[in-house]
């Protein structure tokens, strides 16, 4: 049996065919190999100040990390894109009721960190409510609210019970959430956490008692993508110290 000319040329693009296949694992390998950290992140002082503290006790040198704040929904699409690695976000039964679905369509796989992370009502300290020690959830449907752009309806109003109508101011970024309630004229909901309130001063975060309400944080990856060592031992700080903060 003798290969044909055209034998001989479907040999040669299967070989090249190969080759790219290599190269692709190749990419994979070299990816899975690095021990920077390469995160989107809910817009949180807790997640943040974790990260800075992770590095301040690392050993290791000259990695070139790389962190962002963003919406959840961007988050996922930073993953997605592969413009970043690991995301870290809120979950709660409504948003995964309906992010399952996105990830199996763009094979995500979801992991909680921490569970039944208390949300709170923050508030500036010059409001009436920051001399209370708990709220009810109705009383604060009368204040203006401010959120991050592009926060689920199911993830604030529903939550909330207030319709597209309230009052409400969208900010793009951490600082500008902050000196919105420092105006004393918004309140908003946060899983920041007590003890953290000497890092954004003038601001007081109150438990609400009627109905409680709680969130889970979970990290998203790519399905194929195994983390690599450093990742894994920042999710375990991340969570260690989290906990430290709720005690």
């Amino acid at each position: 049996v003798k290969i044909t000319e055209e034998g001989m040329e479907f040999l040669e693009y299967v070989r090249q065919i190969d080759r790219q296949i290599e190269n692709i694992y190749a990419i994979k390998k070299k990816k899975e190999e690095k021990c920077n950290l390469s995160i989107a992140t809910v817009y949180s002082s807790v997640i943040l100040q974790s990260f800075l503290d992770f590095q301040n006790i690392d050993k290791r040198r000259n990695s070139q990390d790389f962190i962002i704040e963003n919406n959840q929904d961007d988050i996922i699409e930073q993953i997605i894109s592969g413009e970043v690695r690991l995301g870290i976000i809120q979950g709660s039964k409504i948003s995964d009721s309906y992010r399952n679905l996105y990830y199996q369509k763009y094979d995500l796989e979801n992991n909680i960190i921490l569970k039944n992370i208390p949300v709170k009502v923050i508030v500036y300290e010059g409001n009436p409510l920051s001399k209370r020690k708990s709220i009810d959830l109705s009383e604060i449907r009368g204040y203006p609210l401010v959120c991050y752009r592009n926060t689920k309806k199911e993830e604030f109003l529903d939550i909330l019970n207030v319709s597209n109508k309230h009052d409400i101011l969208y900010v793009s970024d951490r600082g500008s959430f902050f000196d919105a309630i420092r105006s004393g004229k918004y309140i908003s909901l946060t899983m920041e956490i007590s003890h953290q309130q000497k890092r954004y001063s003038g601001c007081r975060c109150i438990p609400i008692e009627n109905p409680k309400l709680s969130v889970d944080i979970q990290y998203i990856k790519q399905k194929q993508y195994h983390l690599n060592e450093r990742e894994k031992e920042f999710l375990q700080f991340l969570k260690e110290s989290m906990k430290k903060e709720m005690l």
